[in-house]
This record gives C-alpha cells, structure tokens and sequence, in this order.
C-alpha cells in the first residue's frame, strides 16, 4: 500500500509572501551598500562637473585602451595571414593616436597644454 503525503498550501511554501519581500529587500540593499564607493574628498578646485567629467574620460581611456589593443590584433592578424591593407593599418594607427593625444590636442586648441 503506497501512501502519499498531501501537500496543503502552507506546507508547499517554505515562507511567506512577506517575508521572501523582506528577505530579497534585505538582500538588494545589502548588495547596493557592498557595490558603492565611498565619496572622496573632492581636490581643491574641482566641481562636481569637473569630478564627472573626470570619471567619464577615465572610463573612456580604459575603453579605449582595449579597443585599441583589440585593433592593433587585428592588423597584426590580418599581416600574418597576408590579408593586410596598409591603409586600413595606417588609419588604424592614426585613430589610435587621436584618441590617446585627446587632451593634448584640446590643451593646443585652447591655448593651455
């Protein structure tokens, strides 16, 4: 004889509505205060503007870095299979260049290096 066991709705769940809510609540703000950076003193004469705007052209640059490794690889690979356009490997070099000398380039505009 076998014999089943009936499953009611409370023995089915292991906790409650409210409580899974708290628990997943508890859980994302744990994880919102373990994932943010403290805030730094700013340095003397920065804005908060200025602050951004300096993150955002680091976060470029560390972008642009890999991006710039991947297309040297690229050219590299295209060379070693003999499928090499040296115009394209020119441009490639020459956009590499702009873009890590951006500030340098501002700096002449603007009369400031």
């Amino acid at each position: 004889m076998k014999t089943r066991m009936k499953f009611t709705r409370q023995m089915g769940r292991m906790m409650s509505d409210r409580r899974a809510r708290q628990v997943v609540g508890f859980a994302g703000a744990l994880a919102l205060i373990s994932l943010a950076h403290p805030a730094l003193a700013q340095t003397s004469g920065g804005t908060a503007i200025e602050t951004g705007l300096g993150t955002i052209k680091s976060w470029m640059v560390g972008v642009a870095s890999v991006v710039g490794v991947i297309a040297v690889m690229a050219v590299g690979y295209a060379k070693l299979t003999g499928r090499m356009d040296w115009g394209r490997a020119v441009t490639v070099l020459i956009g590499i260049g702009i873009i890590f000398s951006a500030a340098t380039i501002v700096g002449w505009m603007g009369g400031s290096a």
